[in-house]
Formats: structure tokens, sequence, C-alpha cells
């Protein structure tokens, strides 16, 4: 995973020469739980829109946040579940693992 690093300063998205968007979702929020200590850029729920492409999820957000955007490479996501509940917004939860090393 990433924080701030693909973002352009117009908002859009930085994706390698090699990757393709695929789907791209606006009006997304997006909320972190289960971190401690939980650092400022994660706190709260955070709104902008999702890119997917055959190797991550990443989130750009909108405005100016501490988060500008957050990245999710797929062989990181865990435990992920579509919830589709009967008074809501439908939701996927998961788990989203750091990197060994990572930064």
């Amino acid at each position: 995973m990433a924080l701030n690093r693909n973002h352009s300063e117009g908002g859009g998205v930085i994706v390698n020469n090699s990757e393709s968007i695929l789907m791209t979702y606006d009006h997304i929020e997006i909320s972190f739980s289960d971190i401690e200590p939980m650092p400022d850029a994660f706190k709260g729920t955070k709104k902008g829109s999702v890119f997917l492409t055959p190797y991550r999820v990443i989130f750009v957000s909108k405005g100016k946040d501490t988060m500008q955007s957050f990245m999710m490479p797929f062989y990181l996501l865990k435990d992920c579940e579509i919830k589709q509940p009967v008074f809501g917004a439908n939701y996927i939860k998961g788990t989203v693992k750091a990197e060994a090393g990572g930064r």
C-alpha cells in the first residue's frame, strides 16, 4: 500500500505505462479502523474517486486533505466482503496489509 504517491496536482490519478484503468467510480467514501496508533492521514471518512486497474485499487480524495491518494495492490487485500444492507448503501469491507519494509 502507498499513501500520497498516485495522484496528480490536478486531482487525477497516476498509473504506470504498462497499466490501464479498467473502471472508475466517483462519489466514494473510504474509512479506516483498527489502526493503532491512528495516523492523522487515516482519521475520519474520506470522499473521492476509486480507480480499478488489473493490479490494484487507487483512491484519490477530493479537496485538500492529508490523504490525497491511497493505493492498495490486490495481493495485499485480505478478508474482503461485499455487504448489501437492506437499509443503507452497499460497501466492501476488508483488510489491507502493509508490505514488509514498505513506507
